[in-house]
Formats: C-alpha cells, structure tokens, sequence
C-alpha cells in the first residue's frame, strides 16, 4: 500500500516526529473533548511520545495512522486512522480530530474516506467501528456518511478523563 494517500483537496501522509509541535499547537480543549486520548492541553514532548508509540504500532500491524496535511499547502490540520482491536483482530477503530480553524469544511469526511478504504488492505479487516459521544452532531454525520449503520449505545472508557463516555457505536462492513 501506498504509505500517503491524496483526496482532492488533502495529503494523508505517515506521522512524523516533526508533526509534534503543530499538532500540540492546534489541539485544543474544544477538540479534546471529543477524544477518549487527548486532553487538549498536551505538551509537544506528550505529542511526540503519541507519534512513536503509534510509529511502533504502525510498524507491528496495528495501526494505519495519518497526518492529515492541506493539499495545496502541506499544513497539517489534524490526525486520522484505524487501529486494529485488541479483542478482535478483524475488527478496527476509526478515530480523527481536526483543527477548529477547519471545522466545517468536510476535511474530515474526505480523509475518513480515504483511511478506511486504505485500511481494508492494509490491516486485513473485515469491520470497521467509530464510536461518537451523543452531543457530537458533526461526528454522527460523519460516520454516517461513510454508510456506517446505527449499532447502539455503550459506554466508551476515555483514559483523557480518565472516565466512561456514553457514545452511540457504528459499523462498517468490509466490502465485499
């Protein structure tokens, strides 16, 4: 598989240690809220150690993660990727943020595209899921889009806050 992947208007490429300082930068409480992961406030060192540890899990299988950068400028804008479950391999994990200065553009939509169909090969899976908290409005839309259907609810542990997030899940099957 092609390690970057290119939408229209976006560059979906590997983490580097250099995307440390802009993503401590235009992460932010508003964003983190919505993350199980982040809390907003991380330093570029925490943000570095988030890149190696997913570099690492990258290389081991476990993980197709990308920065997601502005085609025409190469500005990254956030993060996005599937990450293979530990309790079923066969089955990811969708996850994403992106900076508010591009909320509302459909940046996300067209990365996730992207990122799932790439991690169908990639991680050899034959679902994938997301999980939204209830309020994010932007996220449901999201993952509907992708053609994900309505799973239920459950409880999300999010080791940010160190708490349970009531989230309504999604699915998507493989295509066949």
């Amino acid at each position: 598989m092609d390690s970057i992947l290119r939408t229209p208007r976006l560059t979906l490429r590997p983490l580097t240690a250099l995307d440390a300082a802009p993503s401590a930068a235009i992460m932010s409480p508003a964003i983190a809220r919505w993350t199980g992961s982040w809390t907003g406030v991380e330093t570029e060192e925490a943000v570095a150690e988030k890149i190696a540890l997913g570099l690492e899990a990258e290389r081991e299988g476990r993980r197709l993660m990308r920065a997601v950068c502005l085609a025409e400028t190469g500005e990254l804008i956030g993060w996005i990727g599937v990450v293979r479950l530990d309790a079923d391999p066969a089955r990811g994990a969708l996850g994403y943020w992106i900076g508010e200065a591009w909320y509302g553009r459909g940046y996300t939509t067209e990365a996730a595209r992207a990122v799932v169909d790439a991690a169908w090969e990639a991680l050899d899976l034959q679902a994938i899921q997301g999980a939204v908290q209830i309020p994010n409005l932007a996220s449901h839309r999201i993952l509907l889009g992708l053609g994900m259907r309505h799973m239920g609810q459950r409880h999300e542990f999010a080791s940010a806050r160190g708490a349970a997030d009531l989230c309504d899940w999604y699915e998507l099957s493989r295509p066949t």
